[in-house]
């Protein structure tokens, strides 16, 4: 792969990660995890556990 093309491939994923805002998981609350029963929790399965989901601003080319 050339300098030029790995340059521009670089540029546009900085460009996509920039449009990106993290918003907090509307299931889980940001907790990253759910509580089903007394002593059972399971992992929030739409933040995949982090508490928050990355939601693209504005639509790229």
């Amino acid at each position: 792969m050339s300098k030029a093309s790995s340059a521009t491939k670089k540029h546009k994923v900085q460009s996509i990660a920039s449009t990106l805002i993290k918003i907090t998981c509307d299931k889980c609350g940001g907790n990253g995890y759910m509580k089903t029963s007394a002593n059972c929790y399971h992992t929030c399965l739409p933040c995949l556990g982090k508490g928050f989901v990355d939601v693209q601003k504005e639509n790229i080319n």
